[in-house]
C-alpha cells in the first residue's frame, strides 16, 4: 500500500482517502448488505444477523475511524521545516535556504528537509538536513515541462506526509504548477513565499493568495523582514589588497554584466576575485568567514549580498544600472546611511572608476566611521510573522 501511494500526487491521495472514507460509511456497506442479498438471495435467511453484525461493527471503528482522520489532517510536526530552493536566481536561493536551514537546526531538536534543483544542493546543505535533489526545470524542453511539474508534485506529496512539516519556505521568483498543488491541498502546513524584493509582476502576484504570507527584505526599517540590525562592536579583521566583483551574485547567469575593466581601473597591486572562484574557495557568499577580509566588493542591488558584507564592515561598491527596480534601491539608500557603501551606475564607466578608486584608496576611512551591524536570524524572523 505504501508503493503504491509514494506514486500518487497530492490530489491523487487525497481523492484515494476519501474515497477509502467512503467505503467505511454505514450507508455504503449497508448497500453493500442489500446489493449481496440481491445478488444471492439465500442470504436473506441470515439477514438478522448480517445486519446486527453490520452495526455492532461499524460502532465499534467508528471512533477508531475518526481519530485517524483528524490525525491525518491535522497531526503536523512544528520542529521539522521544509524549504524548497529554485535555480532561477543562480546560486542565491540555494545557499539562503541553506543559511535557514543551519539557523533553524542551531536550535537542538528542530530537523530541516531540503527540496532543491541545484545540482550542490547535497555540497551546501547543513550537516543533518535531509535533502531531497529534483531536476532543473529549466534544462528540460518545453514538452518535458508537464512531466516534470508531476514529478515534482510525486516526490513534494512523499515529503510532506513522511515528515509532516508545521512550516514551508518556497524560495522562488515563480511557484511551480507541482507545488501550487500541493499548496492548495495541504491545510495543516503553514506555506512561505519568499520573495527578497517582493512580488513585482501582477500576474504572478495573483498567486500568492495561495500562500499563508509572502516576505519581503529589507536592511534595516520598520516594514519587512529585517536582513541587518545595530550591533554593539565593530567586526575589525587583517585586511588583503582583494576586491570581490560579485556583481552576478543572485543572477542564473554565469560570467559578468558588462565588459568593465576593474584592474585597469586602480592602481596595480590590486587583485579582483570572481564570484565563482570565490564560492568554491569558501563555500558561498553568506556564510564565508574570509568576507571580513576583503579590501572591498563589488555587488549588485542585492539586498541579502549587501547585508553579509555589511555586517562584516567591508567596504562596498553597488553597481546598478537602468533596469534595478526603484523600490529595491529606495530600500538600499534607506539602509546604509551611515555605512561604507558607495553606488555607480554600471553604464556610466567614468562614474564606476572614480568610486572604485575611491573605495580602494579610502577603504581604512570607510571601514572606521561606518555604523556596526549584524545579521539578524532570519528563519524564526520570518516564523514567527505568521
Amino acid at each position: 500500500m505504501t508503493k503504491q501511494r509514494s506514486g500518487m500526487t497530492m490530489k491523487e491521495r487525497q481523492l484515494s482517502d476519501e474515497l477509502d472514507r467512503i467505503r467505511k460509511t454505514y450507508s455504503f456497506n449497508l448497500g453493500l448488505l442489500l446489493t449481496d442479498i440481491v445478488r444471492k438471495p439465500w442470504k436473506l435467511l441470515i439477514l438478522p444477523v448480517s445486519f446486527l453484525k453490520l452495526n455492532v461493527d461499524f460502532l465499534r471503528n467508528r471512533n477508531v475511524r475518526k481519530k485517524e482522520f483528524k490525525e491525518q489532517k491535522y497531526a503536523t510536526n512544528a520542529d521539522c521545516l521544509l524549504l524548497i530552493s529554485t535555480t532561477e536566481e543562480g546560486f542565491a536561493s540555494l545557499e539562503r535556504c541553506a543559511l535557514m536551514a543551519q539557523e533553524w537546526m542551531e536550535e537542538g531538536g528542530k530537523k530541516a528537509v531540503l527540496i532543491s534543483s541545484h545540482p550542490s544542493a547535497n555540497q551546501y546543505a547543513p550537516k543533518g538536513a535531509v535533502v531531497y535533489p529534483l531536476n532543473d526545470p529549466k534544462e528540460l524542453d518545453k514538452d518535458q515541462r508537464s512531466a516534470w511539474n508531476t514529478q515534482c508534485e510525486q516526490l513534494l506529496s512523499n515529503v510532506l506526509e513522511t515528515h509532516r512539516p508545521a512550516n514551508a519556505l518556497f524560495d522562488g521568483p515563480y511557484p511551480y504548477r507541482g507545488v501550487l498543488n500541493c499548496v492548495q491541498l495541504t491545510d495543516s502546513t503553514h506555506w512561505i513565499w519568499v520573495r527578497p524584493e517582493g512580488v513585482k509582476s501582477e500576474a504572478i502576484a495573483a498567486r500568492s493568495g495561495m500562500f499563508t504570507d509572502v516576505v519581503e527584505f529589507n536592511l534595516i526599517s520598520s516594514t519587512g523582514m529585517n536582513l541587518v540590525a545595530p550591533a554593539s562592536t565593530q567586526i575589525s579583521a587583517e585586511v588583503r589588497n582583494e576586491v570581490l566583483d560579485a556583481r552576478m551574485y543572485g543572477s542564473r547567469a554565469s560570467g559578468k554584466k558588462s565588459e568593465l575593466d576593474f584592474e585597469k581601473m586602480v592602481k596595480p597591486g590590486i587583485h579582483f576575485i570572481g564570484l565563482k572562484q570565490w564560492n568554491d574557495s569558501n563555500g558561498g557568499l553568506l556564510r564565508a568567514r574570509e568576507n571580513r577580509r576583503l579590501m572591498g566588493a563589488i555587488l549588485p542591488p542585492n539586498l541579502e549580498a549587501l547585508a553579509v558584507m555589511l555586517e562584516t564592515n567591508v567596504p562596498i561598491l553597488c553597481v546598478y544600472n537602468n533596469e534595478t527596480d526603484n523600490d529595491t534601491m529606495r530600500k538600499i539608500r534607506q539602509g546604509t546611511q551611515r555605512s561604507a557603501v558607495l553606488f555607480a551606475n554600471e553604464n556610466d564607466p567614468v562614474q564606476v572608476e572614480m568610486a572604485l578608486n575611491t573605495l580602494v584608496s579610502e577603504h581604512c576611512a570607510m571601514r572606521a566611521s561606518a555604523k556596526p551591524l549584524k545579521r539578524t536570524n532570519l528563519v524564526y524572523q520570518i516564523l514567527s510573522s505568521i
